[in-house]
C-alpha cells in the first residue's frame, strides 16, 4: 500500500489545483503523525493534526481538514479501500466564531493606499492592480510579463495557468481590461523593471513557485497597520462591492472578478461580455 506522500504526489498529477495549500496539510501530518500507508491513518490521527493547528483560526483549520479529506477519499476510491474517510465530518468546537469581520476599503483610502504604492513600488505595486481589478492574489502575483497585453484601445491582463501557479476555479480564467490610471501606472512600472525573469514579481514567483504566503503575510502587515486590520482581500470585496453600488450587471461583476456565476444556467452560456464593455463597465469605479 502506497504511504501518503505517495498517494499525495499521483493525487496532485490528475488532480489540476493549487497544490500549496495540499502541500502544507500533508507536510504537517506527516510531522505529526509520520508518513503512513494511506488505509493505517485513524481519526485519532486526524485529531492530532486538528490539535496542531491550534492557534489557527477554526476556519483555516477547516481548509486544512478539507485538503486531506479530498486526498484520503481520491486514494480510498483509486485503490479500492472499504474504509471512512477518518479526516471527514470532524467537529471543530467554536467554528465560525472566531471570525473577524473587516470593512471594504472606502474609495478615500483606496486613492491614499494607490497614492503611497506607486511612490512606494516593489510588492506594494500590486496593490492598486488588486484593487482595480478584483483580482485574488495569487493570479496577479504570478502574472508573466507576456500576459500584460496592450492592444489599440485597451490594456488587458490575461489571467491563465502557468508554471508558477494554477487557478482556483474554472470560471478564474479570463481576460481583463485594465482602465484604472493607478493600476495602468502600477503595471508599467513593473513592466519596465530591470529584471531577466518572465514574470512580474521575480522575488515571489519563478518556474514551478509562487510564494503567496510570504507576499500575502507582507502586505497584510502593511495593510492591517495603517488600515484598521483590512488585509489584500479586502481589496476583492471592495472591487465588487464598487461595482454594485454603480448599477454594474452581476453577470458581468462575477466575469471581471472570476467569480461563479449564481445567475442560473443561462448565465454560462455564450462568451461572456466583450473586453470593451466590460471596460465600460469598469470605468464606472477606475481610480
Amino acid at each position: 500500500m502506497l504511504v501518503l506522500s505517495e498517494v499525495f504526489d499521483e493525487f496532485l498529477d490528475l488532480k489540476e489545483i493549487n497544490p500549496n495549500p495540499s502541500e502544507q496539510a500533508v507536510k504537517r501530518l506527516i510531522e505529526v503523525v509520520g508518513d503512513l500507508p494511506v488505509d493505517q491513518y485513524t481519526r485519532s490521527h486526524a485529531k492530532a493534526f486538528l490539535a496542531s493547528y491550534s492557534e489557527q483560526k477554526t476556519s483555516t483549520r477547516r481548509r486544512r481538514l478539507q485538503c486531506l479529506t479530498s486526498i484520503l477519499n481520491f486514494a480510498f476510491w483509486e485503490y479500492d479501500i472499504d474504509k471512512r474517510n477518518p479526516f471527514s465530518r470532524i467537529i471543530i468546537k467554536g467554528e465560525g466564531k472566531d471570525a473577524t469581520p473587516r470593512e471594504p476599503f472606502s474609495v478615500a483610502e483606496l486613492k491614499g493606499l494607490y497614492s503611497a504604492s506607486l511612490a512606494y513600488g516593489r510588492l506594494r505595486l500590486i496593490l492598486p492592480i488588486l484593487g482595480e481589478t478584483g483580482c485574488r492574489l495569487s493570479e496577479v502575483l504570478g502574472l508573466m510579463k507576456q500576459d500584460v497585453i496592450h492592444t489599440e484601445d485597451l490594456l488587458v491582463i490575461n489571467i491563465r495557468e502557468n508554471d508558477c501557479r494554477g487557478l482556483k476555479t474554472d470560471n478564474s480564467k479570463r481576460s481583463l481590461p485594465v482602465v484604472s490610471d493607478s493600476a495602468t501606472k502600477a503595471l508599467q512600472k513593473l513592466l519596465e523593471a530591470n529584471s531577466d525573469s518572465p514574470y512580474l514579481f521575480p522575488r515571489y514567483a519563478s518556474c514551478g513557485n509562487l510564494n503567496n504566503t510570504g507576499a500575502s503575510a507582507t502586505l497584510c502587515q502593511h495593510l492591517r497597520k495603517y488600515y484598521n486590520g483590512k488585509t489584500a482581500h479586502c481589496l476583492r470585496h471592495s472591487f465588487r462591492d464598487r461595482l454594485r453600488d454603480c448599477d454594474v450587471p452581476l453577470e458581468a461583476i462575477d466575469q471581471a472578478g472570476g467569480w461563479s456565476s449564481v445567475g442560473g444556467v443561462g448565465t454560462n452560456y455564450g462568451k461572456g461580455y466583450s473586453l470593451p464593455k466590460l471596460a465600460d463597465y469598469l470605468r464606472r469605479i477606475a481610480i
